[in-house]
């Protein structure tokens, strides 16, 4: 369904029902508006991310219809423009309702890229070799030759609901949903140019799905109690599940590649809910289970490519099958029940529990190169001890999640109430270096209203996790790869004490004066650490303030602070593990960073109703994250420079807006908006397309500008005129 169809059948649906008009009171408003804005920026993405705002016109509606038994109403905004949402939804009062909806969402990655290959936007990425000159590289590296476009994806969305309610002669209901997104547009993709290491290509990947959702809800509900089933269905489509591209390393052989992106899916699920309310000790008991199977099929490639120098050669993969059959399994439990203990204490004790099964295709793979027929064709390597394998297979993921918790909530008191909690959570998964982690965590909070004025509240959180660690045991001087898989552990699932502090104070010391303040501290600490990260800590301070009448004038503010630290430990340079972590040399020792993130906003805003008929309003936010990196080494002689140039923004708007009532059925609104972002990064400051080596003797990748250069300064002006009617 197109966007031209939802508004044709929004249309029809007004007006084929004018029997159904005739007996409504009939009420809403009708906008009309114009938007002007200019941009100042070499890539505006930033300012258009997730918004339409081109100079030009724009409608919105909402259009109300009431009888004694149905309703209906049309709601839209920026009708029109290409982040525009529509809804129209009716009913009969206590029977059925349904709704209809046309949502685009807009994702706007960069503005003026430039790239040297041709098909942008097709699955088929090339270019041709210039007269003279003797490789492809070199014929793609003068960037005044490349063409320009635009990383952009939209999301065009398309769906309805359905539903017979319950009513007081029957408890059964009945719901249907259908929604259909269609995504289109190109985006950015990297892409070695060789491996391992050598260079690397941005490439615009096409973006072409469709995705079909539909599901059906059958329930029972009394006041006492509430069962239901709910089916539903997934199919996601991709248009093209590989694309090719010219490599420009090669210039012998075969010098195509092809690249596999998203494959079709399907996914089934099936949801069964019960709860049952008025149990003894007032208790509530929830019940949940769920089944689901994703599918996929995508066929095998009988032959990769091989790179060796600029010559490109096929290898016959040799894989077991020719066919990838994917098949997912997920079953879940869940539990909950909520109780009055005593007068004075609530509980609730819950329990949920996941399974996930891979079942796909085991695919093993022993190529051969098609040219010297060579059967020790380099697959994979082993990833314990690094040895280079002549078979390669995927890797199957499972997953098991058991957890269990008890929160309790006792009521000392009108003005102070005491929580306190556990929750206990053991996993299991197919992974290398974790098999298994086990999260204990224990919670209490104080909540206290005791003074009119002061309401407070604090709370303290601790977390343990303790992390089964399969690779201590390897030998780490046999290689390089054993050297690092026994010192590092990844953080995100090592061993983990974190602390945890909230508090929380709303005060209303004067009439018409409201302040409010959060702290919070969180604070990891990994064990036995290495090699990684092995701290990290946040702070923030969150403070608010609003004096004044409504009525008259109302001014409020607030301000954000957010500091963040992460420590870790390195190592550069060929590994010692007879010395470590003692360094050996200026070119090989231990080396630790501590990345700081400091992140600040402030905020204004007024209200000013100068009149009954002119009101006013204003706001101002700005803006400012602080970034830099500090190391230290712990080898003599050694000198790092600090990053001092590490992800830093600015960003300062403001918006002026104002409404003018003419009569009781015509306003006018008018507004004025000015935003400015600085953004300074060391990735991104003095970019270059085809950057080279320190030498500058070599290039090192070909990129095309995907976020680069993102500073821009707007204005806007919007203007509208709203009819109201009743």
């Amino acid at each position: 369904m197109k966007k031209t169809t939802i508004n044709l059948l929004v249309v029809g649906l007004f007006a084929t029902a004018p029997t159904a008009f005739a007996q409504m009171q009939v009420s809403g408003s009708v906008t009309g508006g114009l938007i002007s804005s200019s941009v100042k920026s070499d890539n505006p993405f930033r300012f258009e991310e997730y918004r339409d705002m081109r100079s030009g016109g724009t409608l919105g509606a909402d259009i109300r219809g009431e009888s004694q038994s149905n309703f209906v109403r049309f709601f839209g905004e920026n009708i029109g423009r290409d982040d525009q949402f529509m809804e129209l939804k009716g009913g009969q009062y206590g029977v059925y309702k349904y709704s209809l909806t046309n949502n685009n969402i807009i994702h706007n990655l960069t503005s003026n890229a430039i790239t040297p290959f041709a098909g942008v936007g097709t699955n088929n990425l090339t270019f041709a070799v210039a007269p003279g000159l003797a490789t492809p590289a070199a014929a793609i590296l003068n960037t005044a030759t490349w063409g320009r476009f635009d990383y952009s994806i939209k999301h065009e969305n398309y769906g309805g609901t359905f539903e017979l309610q319950s009513t007081a002669t029957s408890p059964f209901y009945f719901r249907a949903t259908a929604n259909q997104k269609d995504t289109r547009g190109v985006k950015p993709f990297g892409q070695a140019v060789s491996s391992p290491g050598g260079q690397a290509l941005e490439l615009p990947q096409v973006v072409d799905y469709t995705t079909t959702d539909a599901s059906a809800e059958a329930g029972y509900a009394t006041k006492a109690s509430q069962v239901s089933l709910n089916l539903s269905w997934s199919k996601f489509r991709d248009n093209n599940d590989f694309f090719t591209w010219r490599n420009p390393l090669l210039t012998a052989g075969v010098t195509t590649e092809r690249t596999t992106i998203a494959a079709d899916n399907n996914l089934w699920k099936a949801a069964l809910n019960g709860m049952w309310k008025q149990l003894p000790m007032n208790s509530t008991l929830a019940l949940r289970g769920t089944y689901s199977k994703g599918t996929n099929s995508l066929p095998i490639s009988a032959t990769g490519l091989a790179v060796t120098g600029t010559t490109g050669q096929l290898v016959n993969m040799g894989a077991n099958t020719n066919t990838f059959e994917g098949k997912v399994i997920s079953k879940s439990l869940s539990a909950s029940l909520t109780s009055q203990l005593a007068k004075s204490l609530d509980s609730r004790v819950y329990w949920n529990w996941t399974d996930k099964k891979n079942e796909s295709t085991e695919i093993v793979m022993t190529p051969v190169n098609a040219v010297t027929a060579a059967s020790t064709q380099s697959c994979d390597l082993n990833p314990v001890t690094g040895a280079s394998l002549t078979t390669c297979s995927n890797e199957l993921f499972h997953l098991k999640k058991s957890n269990f918790g008890v929160d309790l909530q006792y009521r000392v008191n009108p003005q102070n109430k005491l929580s306190g909690g556990w929750d206990y959570l053991h996993t299991e998964r197919e992974r290398l270096d974790f098999e298994k982690t086990k999260d204990n965590k224990f919670y209490v909070e104080w909540k206290n209203n005791s003074l009119d004025a002061l309401a407070a509240k604090i709370k303290y959180q601790h977390m343990d996790r303790d992390a089964e660690f399969l690779l201590g045991g390897l030998n780490a001087t046999l290689s390089a790869n054993n050297f690092y898989n026994k010192f590092f552990k990844r953080f995100d699932l090592a061993g983990n004490k974190q602390d945890l502090v909230k508090l929380g104070l709303d005060a209303a010391p004067l009439p018409f004066l409201d302040l409010g303040a959060e702290f919070i501290l969180k604070s990891n600490r990994y064990k036995d650490i290495q090699l990684g990260r092995k701290s990290d800590d946040r702070e923030e301070l969150y403070l608010t303030v609003a004096y004044g009448d409504a009525k008259v004038f109302r001014v409020s503010a607030f301000a954000d602070y957010e500091q963040t630290k992460y420590d870790s430990i390195h190592w550069v340079g060929a590994p010692d593990a007879a010395t470590f972590p003692a360094g050996v040399s200026t070119t090989r020792y231990q080396w630790t960073a501590r990345v700081k993130d400091k992140n600040y906003v402030l905020g204004l805003a007024a209200d000013w109703p100068y009149s009954e008929r002119l009101k006013f309003k204003g706001s101002w936010i700005w803006q400012q994250t602080d970034g830099s990196v500090d190391q230290t080494v712990n080898f003599p002689g050694v000198v790092f420079t600090n990053i001092a140039a590490y992800d830093s923004f600015r960003k300062n708007t403001l918006n002026l807006s104002g409404v003018y009532s003419v009569n009781k059925n015509w306003d006018v609104n008018f507004g004025f908006a000015h935003e400015r972002y600085r953004f300074d990064d060391a990735q991104m400051n003095d970019y270059v397309n085809t950057p080279t080596n320190v030498a500058g003797t070599a290039n090192l990748a070909i990129l095309s500008g995907a976020y680069a250069r993102p500073n821009y300064s707007a204005n806007v002006w919007y203007g509208s005129l709203k009819y109201m009617f009743q």
